[in-house]
């Protein structure tokens, strides 16, 4: 028992001695409208407005072995013009906790495999006039894995790039409308170097280390 107890204040201390934190994200606003004129006549086109943020932080426990976790918050809004105005909302809201290695170190680039554990829940409304109606709940946890690179631009700075090509996830997506409730699951895994150079395939961001 006292090996036991040695062993773990042992393994706390190093880890505690290594730990560096780091924190990354990204936030997003955009917005879609307009209108069609004929002649004298004006008609709203239909508004779209979608905010994003995703604040990522997690800590270095060695220098091959890190964790964290993702916040997300997504809001989607749809405005109809008419007599009177109808109001789309979906509200999304997630936690992806994630497990890194960085398997293959060579002077500032590094090569590393991630895990996801994600969890998200939604919720859609629709608003006519003074009337709010609660549309379907949407409910997904998902496991992925996936292997990325990582460059060192400075000692606070790393830049990262995700490949796409090589994947490997797990979504079971509930959406409960009322009292139905309709369950979704896919299962995927796979490899391709077919269009590597296309838009999506490889995703490149950062992490700042504090």
């Amino acid at each position: 028992m006292k090996k036991l107890v040695f062993s773990s204040l042992l393994l706390f201390a190093t880890t505690g001695l290594f730990a560096q934190i780091f924190v990354g994200g990204s936030i997003g606003f955009n917005t879609t409208g307009g209108k069609i004129e004929n002649g004298n006549t004006s008609v709203d086109k239909v508004k779209q407005t979608n905010f994003s943020l995703a604040p990522k932080a997690g800590v270095f426990l060695s220098e091959k072995f890190a964790v964290g976790a993702m916040l997300g918050f997504n809001l989607q809004n749809e405005k109809t013009p008419g007599n009177p105005d109808e109001i789309d909302r979906t509200t999304t809201i997630g936690l992806t906790p994630f497990t890194r290695y960085y398997a293959l170190t060579l002077n500032k680039l590094s090569v590393f495999a991630q895990g996801n554990l994600g969890f998200s829940y939604g919720v859609q409304k629709h608003k006519e006039g003074s009337t709010t109606t609660t549309g379907p709940k949407t409910t997904t946890i998902g496991l992925s894995a996936f292997p990325g690179i990582s460059y060192k631009l400075s000692d606070k700075v790393d830049l990262e790039a995700v490949i796409g090509g090589f994947n490997f996830n797990f979504n079971r997506v509930s959406v409960k409308n009322n009292n139905t409730t309709n369950i979704t699951n896919n299962f995927g895994f796979g490899a391709s170097l077919d269009a590597i150079a296309t838009t999506g395939f490889i995703t490149i961001g950062a992490i700042v280390k504090l």
